[in-house]
């Protein structure tokens, strides 16, 4: 006798007569249900039948159902370019006011002043973030040391 596919929405239960239960990941019809249909992630599936994200991907792979790809933020675009470069009819291109910049922090940095202290004194002095925000912050300055 074939078995029988019930799905609600908190307890999926593969019910075959006289055979014991099967883990949810080996049947296709579920499998293509959760990921093509509903599009649910690999770990979302693994969550809901106390499963390895590991299980339903080889499940995948054995099914013959293909990964789907990997969205790409922002269309392809990178949303904000790093401090010293800019992006100009689609490509990237050395920023030579914000490369100078470097030099100045590297400096600072070398005469023993701390990320902190170089923050401060890059906003007194009125120096623009990438994003033309009102201060630095630490990060930002070592961001630019790397």
């Amino acid at each position: 006798m074939a078995g029988q596919l019930i799905f609600s929405s908190t307890v999926y239960l593969l019910v075959i007569p006289d055979k014991p239960v099967l883990p949810l990941y080996k049947s296709r019809s579920f499998v293509h249900q959760k990921y093509v249909v509903e599009g649910l992630s690999l770990a979302q599936i693994a969550a809901e039948i106390f499963s390895s994200k590991e299980a339903v991907r080889n499940a995948l792979k054995r099914f013959g159902i293909p990964p789907r790809v990997p969205h790409r933020p922002h269309n392809g675009r990178v949303s904000e370019p790093r401090y010293g470069v800019k992006i100009s009819n689609g490509r990237a291109s050395p920023h030579l006011a914000e490369q100078q910049m470097f030099q100045t922090i590297s400096e600072l940095r070398r005469q023993g002043l701390t990320l902190r202290k170089i923050a401060e004194i890059l906003t007194s002095v009125g120096v623009p973030t990438k994003k033309r925000g009102k201060s630095w912050h630490p990060q930002m300055v070592k961001r630019c040391l790397r």
